[in-house]
């Protein structure tokens, strides 16, 4: 019989006990929204949404066991019990704000649109991505019934080829988002026309809704620690997006 020498043993013994404490800790579901970079690479398992969640339930205690999907399913999963918490600002156990979106009414210069506020927007045909009327405030919510040709669009890269292909008047979604897109899209479709965007929404917190408090109250405690340790500071290097004075624009 084989022993392994006890130097090897000693080495291998961290790690073998990190792996232990790992497989200790207590998993929790989270639905995320569908691959919109840089926020998620939901078939690579990264992004900045993606990173700060699951780097929060990590300082929370907790294993991360991520699932994506539109914003619509995420809502049905966490109501039949499928997922522990998901991206939502109401209803169950609202966490604190964990990222921001900087969403705008996106138009193609050419077109000379000009939006000076919502109500200019039901002169248009107008695409949003899935759920905007829940996340846009309630001014937008009550507008949108009054928008002649309004859709909500999933998956979002699908905003993008509206617009250029001039099948929308106006797209809305993060500019971070929108711009992304358009860089994967270049070689599929004609991308050069000049992007005239409008900033007719405030920019948007989003939040984990969780069924359980305790589980909310320990991911809210998890997301301090992960601010103050500079994470949000951290991604927007690693991401390479922009910051104003230092501050990342999607660090509430």
């Amino acid at each position: 019989m084989a022993f392994t020498p006890l130097h090897l043993v000693l080495r291998a013994l961290p790690a073998l006990l990190l792996s232990a404490q790992i497989a200790a800790l207590p998993s929790l579901r989270v639905a995320l929204g569908e691959t919109k970079q840089p926020y998620i690479d939901a078939e690579r398992g990264k992004g900045v949404e993606y990173d700060i969640v699951s780097q929060a339930l990590s300082q929370a205690g907790y294993q991360p066991q991520i699932r994506f999907g539109p914003n619509l399913r995420a809502h049905n999963w966490l109501a039949n019990g499928q997922v522990d918490a998901a991206i939502a600002n109401s209803g169950g156990h609202v966490s604190e704000p964990y990222i921001v979106y900087q969403n705008m009414a996106i138009t193609l210069c050419k077109r000379r649109i000009h939006l000076q506020r919502l109500d200019d927007l039901v002169r248009f045909r107008v695409a949003a991505f899935q759920g905007a009327h829940l996340y846009l405030g309630p001014a937008f919510a009550a507008l949108t019934p009054q928008i002649p040709s309004y859709r909500e669009e999933s998956p979002q890269v699908t905003l993008n080829r509206l617009l250029y292909s001039e099948r929308t008047d106006v797209a809305i979604s993060d500019i971070n988002i929108f711009q992304q897109f358009s860089h994967d899209l270049r070689r599929e479709i004609d991308i050069r026309a000049k992007l005239c965007p409008y900033a007719l929404f405030t920019p948007t917190h989003y939040r984990l809704t969780f069924r359980n408090a305790r589980d909310r109250d320990r991911f809210n405690l998890g997301l301090r620690r992960f601010a103050a340790a500079g994470g949000y500071e951290k991604l927007a290097e690693r991401y390479q997006l922009p910051t104003q004075h230092g501050r990342p624009w999607f660090k509430p």
